[in-house]
């Protein structure tokens, strides 16, 4: 090498790595809302999926055993929790069944419990920590996981 003669430094300087870092962070503000979107639609998707097979399964069930719900003894009486599931769980003596693998869980409180309600005038109330609710003098089987879901 001869003296006086510079080599070529190869390299970012702090300022160009500022420049793309700043882009970056202002990429994921953007973007990272949009998934957060995208996941709740999703769970609110498979809720609304799971309401719909446990509804027909239940409407199934009523179909072949004199419009009565399981775990009911007659038309608008209560339902017994024990009865209601294993009704829909397991095949009865008649042969029908099992409608569920199992109770689905709420994606949005993880839970496949029920709160079971004999009122026709009852809305789910959020008061009892459970997944789903049933009014046994209606048939009305809705979420029960005190947000807006309620309402489906």
């Amino acid at each position: 090498m001869e003296a006086g003669i510079e080599t070529e430094k190869r390299g970012f300087t702090l300022m160009e790595i500022f420049i793309v870092v700043i882009i970056l962070c202002i990429t994921s503000a953007v973007v990272v809302p949009q998934f957060s979107r995208a996941s709740q639609q999703a769970r609110l998707s498979e809720m609304l999926s799971d309401l719909q097979k446990v509804r027909s399964q239940l409407e199934l069930y009523k179909i072949q055993h004199d419009d009565l719900l399981p775990g009911q003894a007659e038309q608008g009486g209560a339902v017994d929790a024990e009865q209601f599931v294993a009704g829909l769980t397991s095949k009865d003596e008649d042969g029908f069944g099992p409608y569920l693998k199992r109770i689905p869980r709420n994606v949005f409180n993880g839970l496949d419990t029920i709160q079971f309600v004999n009122d026709p005038e009852a809305e789910p109330c959020c008061q009892v920590n459970t997944g789903w609710w049933l009014n046994g003098a209606t048939g009305e089987f809705r979420a029960n996981d005190c947000t807006q879901n309620s309402l489906y």
